[in-house]
Formats: C-alpha cells, sequence, structure tokens
C-alpha cells in the first residue's frame, strides 16, 4: 500500500498574529501516524477551529466537539465551521470541579495563549493579558470517552487530562505549558498508553517578551502524543 500526503485548501479567519500557529496545525502538527474512520474527537482549546477542519480530513467520517470558551475566539470557530455537521462548537471550557463559570484571560480575540486564570499566573506576569471574562465550565468527567483527545489550554492540561475518560481513547494529542503538567500527564498515561512522539522546548529563548514570567528559566514547554498499548479503533499508518 503506498503512503500519500495529500494538500486540502482550506480558508479560515484568524487574526494575523496567530497564521503562522494556524498554518503549523493545518500541514499536519498534530500528524502522529495513525489512521482511523468514523472517530469520536474530543477537541479541549478548539481556538478558531484548525484543529477540528484538519482532523474531519485526516480521519473521514469522524465527529469533532470542539471546546473553545472565549466568546471573540469562538465567534471565529463558529464561521470556520459553519454548516460543518462534522463539527460541533461549544463555547465552554473543560475544566474539573464541578463549577458552572470561571475566570478566563486573554490579550485578544483568537489568541492562542489565552486561558484560564486559574492557570494563568503559571506563564504570564500580571497585566499581560488583558481582557477577562466569566466563561461556562463543563466538567471533563460528563463527557463519555471518545477515540482521540487533543488538549491545547495553556495550563492545567494534566489536571483536565487526569478527569476525561480514556476508558475507550486509542490517541492522545496534547501541548503542555510546563515540566510539571508534562510530568502529570506522562503519570495518567503511562499504564495504558506509550508515547510515540514528544518534543520538548526550553522557555529561555521566549523570555525577552516582557509577558512571560523571568522564572520560567530552566523550565520546558511542548507537546507528547500517545497510543493505546494495544489498540483496536485505529492503526499505525503505513510508510512509518
Amino acid at each position: 500500500m503506498n503512503h500519500y500526503i495529500a494538500r486540502i485548501p482550506m480558508s479560515l479567519e484568524v487574526p494575523e498574529a496567530m497564521h503562522w500557529a494556524i498554518k503549523d496545525v493545518l500541514e499536519g502538527e498534530y500528524e502522529a501516524g495513525f489512521d482511523g474512520v468514523g472517530l469520536d474527537i474530543l477537541d479541549i482549546g478548539a481556538n478558531v477551529g484548525s484543529f477540528a477542519l484538519w482532523a474531519t480530513a485526516r480521519w473521514p467520517g469522524s465527529i469533532v466537539t470542539s471546546y473553545e470558551p472565549h466568546p471573540g475566539t469562538f465567534e471565529f470557530l463558529k464561521r470556520n465551521t459553519h454548516l460543518r455537521r462534522d463539527i460541533t462548537p461549544v463555547n465552554a471550557a473543560l475544566f474539573p470541579g464541578g463549577q458552572k463559570t470561571a475566570t478566563f484571560m486573554s490579550r485578544f480575540a483568537g489568541d492562542g495563549e489565552s486561558g484560564l486564570a486559574a492557570y494563568a499566573g503559571d506563564t504570564f506576569v500580571a497585566g499581560a493579558q488583558v481582557q477577562s471574562y466569566e466563561v461556562a465550565v463543563v466538567d471533563p468527567a460528563s463527557i463519555a470517552s471518545p477515540d482521540i483527545v487533543k488538549i491545547d489550554i495553556e495550563g492545567g492540561e494534566g489536571d483536565v487530562l487526569d478527569h476525561v475518560d480514556l476508558s475507550r481513547t486509542s490517541l492522545v494529542l496534547l501541548e503542555y505549558q510546563n515540566r510539571k503538567n508534562r510530568l502529570q500527564c506522562e503519570a495518567r498515561l503511562k499504564a495504558d498508553f506509550d508515547l510515540v512522539d514528544t518534543l520538548e522546548y526550553d522557555w529561555a529563548p521566549l523570555l525577552g517578551q516582557a509577558c512571560y514570567r523571568p522564572d520560567l528559566a530552566g523550565d520546558v514547554y511542548g507537546r507528547m502524543f500517545a497510543a493505546r498499548k494495544g489498540i483496536t479503533r485505529m492503526r499505525r499508518s503505513t510508510g512509518r
């Protein structure tokens, strides 16, 4: 069987500051090397919808539920997924604990580094995120176990992953904000999943930007892809 890379044109409304980040997602930033069809995909931290659109092309016949709490970013998400029956946008954050609302911090609509105030202080100095909203919250434990979980929420990744039902999950695709969250995610996954791809970056080169906490020097951020041991709903791509 031959292995091909299809390039599918897509038009999205995105903030100019997010152009390169969106481009990376659409060009396969979340490619982990596993095929599947008709999957249930949970998109936590959907931003403007780039992952959802890429995922429905990558895994045909799948359904994506995309959670995006920022009200302005959610408007981008709705426009970019308009009339798509395979993508359901939800204007809420996933956050454990049973509360109904939480404070959300941002710099602008579509900001890829916006996040819940409970975690913003782990990355940003006070005042760096100038917009504040009260957003709806959904407990991740209340959601049925999906085939794929994607998490990109700029902090608190470990807390959310700890409360997601992974009993049916074949693939976890997440970005983590610091070493604490990486270790927490690894601990959650180690019994049932194999790490199939990891990237780790030092915060130090970014700390010339005044918005980040200077004491992040020596800490790390990155991504982690994990596949269930002995998965049955997905299979490793040929040619990888």
